[in-house]
């Protein structure tokens, strides 16, 4: 098969495959008067905009109780940009446990990197890393990550790029070991592109090398019901290789 048609089937697959979008390095604090569900106008958010400009310090009390108590996923972030401005660390255990729903066995609410909870996590996600918490909720995550159901996995990636886990390489390349699901993969290749580290190159470099080798030989992953496509791995996996390149001669040129 030519590259040209190896391109074609690529972006063939783009198309139909809700993938990630730009979500692996960015805060995703938003409008809080907008409902992100429909566009409209958010009242619950909107009232705790202004007891905030109202009150300042004094509006923390309010401030955590619809933290702990909202679904509003507006309303949420809200209250999360307004901790981090105050330097609140009291609500630091708070942020925690709304995160920990991804880990625990029985949590109510949607999972998958579409639903508006997950766009919750990563906004508490860059908060704790403000409060110097991010690295033990990371450990706390990936520990969990073998009982975790297809949906929560595909937060993962993100998740723990949004809590600047040190070792975001190492686990993500654990991922690709797995091969558990096209998505899994192809959504920790994305977050490698986007913020990967030179330590990752051999890792990858090895995975292209197993990858056409499979594909040359006609392998298949264990699980029939998932299976797992190795020509857009392989694109990807080249992709992320050229941008943490491209990374890595921009810093040595600047460190020099």
């Amino acid at each position: 098969m030519t590259k040209k048609a190896y391109l074609w089937i690529f972006f063939l697959i783009l198309s139909i495959w809700r993938g990630p979008g730009s979500m692996a390095g960015a805060c995703l604090f938003c409008q809080a008067n907008f409902d992100p569900m429909n566009g409209s106008f958010n009242q619950p958010a909107a009232e705790l905009i202004k007891t905030y400009k109202r009150d300042g310090r004094d509006a923390l009390p309010y401030i955590r109780e619809q933290l702990m108590t909202s679904t509003d996923p507006s309303l949420i972030q809200t209250a999360v940009k307004y901790i981090v401005e105050l330097d609140d660390t009291e609500s630091v255990p708070i942020m925690e446990d709304l995160i920990s729903s991804l880990t625990k066995r029985v949590a109510f609410g949607v999972f998958g990197i579409g639903s508006s909870e997950f766009h919750c996590r990563m906004v508490l996600s860059h908060a704790l890393v403000n409060f110097g918490a991010g690295e033990r909720m990371a450990d706390k995550i990936w520990r969990k990550y073998e009982q975790m159901s297809f949906e929560r996995k595909t937060e993962v990636p993100f998740i723990l790029n949004a809590l600047e886990d040190p070792i975001l390489e190492e686990r993500l390349m654990d991922i690709l070991d797995r091969e558990e699901h096209q998505q899994l993969m192809v959504g920790s290749l994305h977050v490698l592109r986007v913020v990967g580290r030179p330590q990752a190159l051999p890792g990858l470099r090895k995975k292209v090398g197993e990858w056409t080798k499979k594909k040359e030989e006609g392998f298949s992953n264990r699980d029939q019901s998932r299976p797992v496509h190795y020509i857009p791995l392989i694109i990807e996996a080249e992709m992320a290789i050229s941008a943490i390149e491209d990374r890595n001669k921009v810093s040595i040129k600047n460190c020099g």
